[in-house]
């Protein structure tokens, strides 16, 4: 059979979060393509490494991680849910093998893809650096049709159906396939893209605020049969509970304690400010390639980057490229609390940068905001599988008390270039607090 046959073979990769991963004949040609190669010189984390020394981690080992968890969670809630799986989405008894292969491969080739048009340095600048409408998951799409990527998707996936058009849509959350559970797991609050670089994060960045019980939650996923439109969408098991309380909560921590680390987001803006200023050297549009100029976007990596720094660095005009390279960050003069009220942020967003501005003509400003934060999980829902005949379904919204107090983060800092000069940085950190008194 063409199913057995894709998942024969396997080879063993050494993971340091999850240990040995295998990878099937076709997943290792796809790692092997120039395309995927790439990730390996795209940081996970932007410039956290200047921060957390240890994080120099990839999106390369993180995309198979992701590849990992997304195979794992599809054979688990397809073997603890048959039953229902082969009622809903129609299943005879001879196509149980197949269709659960099919699936397991099509969120495998997801996981392992979802992160393929990443630009350089990973998130850093994607709002400014793209052309208008365009996200890196529009390019990984491109890069899964338009690329050898693809090629072997359709050469070795199509005989059981699975298509780089099916993969692409995936990826970008518009695919419309009966199984929904598996877009899911790419492309959710719940999904496995989110489980795996918490724990991946966190080890490379040697802090514990990421960790949770991975192993509990994929044993305690499973499908919501009480859906009312029918479809089979994921719960989990009310013994999986309290671990998908504290994968939320680790999200929460890792953000307010690593991603929106004030030192780690004054470098994300002096490096969008320099890669802004190569593309606008460099290309017509002053922003990166997108999806129908892929040959010269898939040029732009980490390396080009930092050796365009080096070239460029200027100490006596303390340019960006030098600050990237002599890791000279801009000070942050003024902060709100993680949770500011409206009223306030708006201000030190909007009038405040100008106030300081006038006041100190001769310095650069930058205000950055808190855009990619954890409230979501309090907005999406998952249903809770309680013991019972038949079972007692609930609201994780509703039942978790200990994300009940989570706040929406929204702080705001301002920036100026003042490192190396206290005593202007005290003038500036006195005029803020008086000036938003």
């Amino acid at each position: 059979m063409v199913e057995a046959a894709l998942l024969q073979n396997p080879s063993d990769f050494r993971d340091p979060i999850h240990g040995f991963v295998q990878l099937y004949p076709h997943e290792r040609r796809i790692i092997d393509t120039f395309e995927f190669q790439r990730l390996r010189r795209i940081h996970q984390l932007g410039l956290t490494h200047y921060i957390y020394h240890g994080a120099e981690h990839s999106r390369f080992g993180h995309s198979i991680g992701v590849m990992h968890i997304a195979g794992t969670a599809v054979k688990n809630v397809i073997e603890k849910n048959i039953e229902l799986v082969k009622e809903r989405l129609h299943w005879s008894e001879n196509q149980v093998f197949e269709n659960k292969t099919r699936l397991i491969c099509l969120a495998r080739l997801s996981g392992l893809l979802h992160d393929v048009g990443h630009a350089p340095f990973s998130h850093t600048g994607e709002k400014r650096l793209f052309p208008e409408g365009v996200t890196h998951e529009d390019l990984s799409a491109a890069i899964i049709k338009q690329t050898q990527v693809g090629e072997i998707i359709d050469q070795d996936c199509l005989a059981i159906g699975i298509s780089k058009e099916i993969v692409a849509d995936i990826v970008t959350g518009q695919a419309t396939i009966p199984e929904g559970f598996l877009q899911e797991l790419i492309t959710s609050p719940w999904d496995a893209d989110k489980m795996d670089y918490l724990l991946r994060d966190s080890h490379y960045c040697g802090v514990q605020y990421g960790k949770f019980d991975l192993g509990r939650i994929l044993n305690t996923l499973t499908l919501d049969s009480e859906n009312p439109g029918g479809e089979l969408t994921l719960a989990i098991e009310d013994g999986g509970f309290h671990a998908l309380e504290e994968f939320v909560l680790a999200r929460y921590f890792m953000f307010t304690q690593v991603y929106f680390h004030k030192v780690r987001r004054a470098f994300d803006l002096i490096l969008t400010d320099f890669i802004s200023e190569l593309l606008h050297d460099m290309t017509e549009s002053g922003r990166y390639p997108g999806p129908d100029a892929l040959e010269d976007y898939l040029k732009w990596d980490d390396i080009f980057v930092l050796a365009a720094a080096s070239e460029r660095r200027q100490e006596t005009s303390r340019n960006p490229a030098w600050r990237i390279v002599d890791r000279q960050h801009p000070k942050a003069v003024y902060e709100t609390s993680a949770s500011p009220d409206a009223g306030h942020a708006r201000r030190v967003l909007n009038s405040l940068p100008q106030a300081a501005q006038g006041e100190f003509a001769e310095l650069t400003f930058w205000v950055d905001q808190a855009v990619d934060h954890p409230d979501p999980f309090r907005k999406a829902d998952i249903m809770i599988k309680y013991p019972g005949n038949p079972p007692n379904w609930r609201s994780f919204k509703t039942e978790s008390r200990a994300l009940s107090g989570l706040e929406d983060v929204g702080q705001v800092r301002l920036y100026a270039n003042v490192r190396g000069d206290q005593q202007k940085e005290n003038e500036i950190i006195n005029f803020c607090r008086t000036y938003m008194a």
